[in-house]
């Protein structure tokens, strides 16, 4: 559990810097040289608080009546819900949204903006992986000589993908005969599984991160993933089946001290200039139509960042659950996990 969360539920005051722009997002996805730049024109400075997966950042702003932050990021499912809370300000107006793809600022809508998009596969190591996994049972069927070297990730959605896409249904299904299939998939997966933890933070936070070999992660992943390992062992693939996409949104807080400097913060990162030098460095895909005619074309063509116009137009965007079908898919997640973490 990462600072801020312990602060939020203990309903502790966080050390934050009321001068200073604060802003909660996903670690290593905001480019050093674009931090230089906001520091090097504007005089408020950025304070950078880090989370591990979206049910944290979630449950943090459920538990938290003022929260901390005057920019988060957030995917777009949450943006809407929290949209309609008012926690966020109205962003419809804000400079610079006319540079994004109109399929990015819908999905985010209209009281955040969209920062980076992509999808859903596996990344694994070369090394390690004769060839490229292209089925997505690949991860939940696992294989002896895979036992104990396999990451999956703790997420209403993506937890189940795998296995939903394994029996050929929907990642977003609502059919409670379809998600107990899920389970019993899961349940015969998890003694094989090593962790739920988001690849990028099991191999931070242990010493002993040689085990993973192949992994559910997003796109991009393997690039930061070779980032912290120093090499080019990791690669990344969408298996077959239609691609399920990510966006992440930023928003701002509706209780923020630094509404101005906020929204500046905002349409500084919407620059062409500024968005094509953080996709290029973060090795992410923006949704800024007018960066991608400023980044080298070996960029916008990386087909494990981009999908083509033919991927898009049949790939399911992350959306809104039921009550229903939120409460069935959190009691099969939490037994799974209680059955990976009471595992010899």
């Amino acid at each position: 559990m990462t600072k801020t969360l312990l602060f939020a539920l203990l309903g502790l005051s966080m050390p934050v810097m009321g001068q200073e722009l604060n802003i909660y997002l996903w670690e290593d996805t905001l480019s050093p040289r674009v931090i230089d730049a906001w520091n090097q024109t504007h005089d408020t400075p950025l304070h950078l608080y880090h989370f591990d997966n979206d049910d944290e950042r979630s449950l943090l702003m459920l538990n938290s009546v003022q929260l901390p932050f005057d920019v988060v990021i957030l995917d777009n499912v949450s943006a809407h819900i929290f949209s309609r809370q008012n926690e966020f300000e109205d962003l419809s107006e804000l400079s610079g949204r006319d540079n994004n793809f109109p399929r990015w600022n819908q999905a985010c809508g209209t009281h955040a903006i969209p920062y980076f998009w992509g999808y859903v596969g596996i990344a694994y190591r070369k090394s390690k992986i004769a060839a490229p996994p292209t089925h997505w049972s690949q991860l939940v069927n696992i294989s002896d000589e895979l036992k104990g070297h396999i990451g999956l990730i703790y997420d209403s959605v993506e937890t189940l993908l795998p296995a939903l896409y394994s029996l050929a249904y929907s990642p977003i299904t609502d059919s409670l005969p379809e998600l107990k299939e899920a389970y019993q998939v899961m349940e015969a997966a998890t003694p094989k599984v090593l962790t739920y933890e988001y690849a990028l933070s099991y191999v931070r936070s242990h010493t002993q991160n040689d085990d993973l070999f192949m992994a559910l992660a997003y796109s991009g992943d393997h690039y930061a993933l070779n980032r912290f390992f120093n090499n080019d062992d990791w690669a990344f693939t969408l298996p077959q089946g239609k691609p399920y996409i990510w966006i992440d949104c930023l928003a701002i807080n509706s209780n923020s001290q630094q509404k101005a400097e906020a929204r500046a913060f905002l349409e500084f990162l919407m620059r062409p200039d500024i968005a094509a030098m953080n996709a290029q460095d973060m090795q992410s895909a923006t949704p800024n139509r007018a960066a991608m005619a400023l980044m080298p074309q070996q960029d916008v063509h990386d087909s494990s960042l981009y999908l083509s116009d033919a991927q898009l137009d049949q790939a399911i965007i992350d959306h809104e659950l039921s009550p229903r079908n939120l409460s069935v898919r959190a009691k099969i997640i939490n037994n799974v996990i209680d059955l990976h973490e009471a595992k010899p």
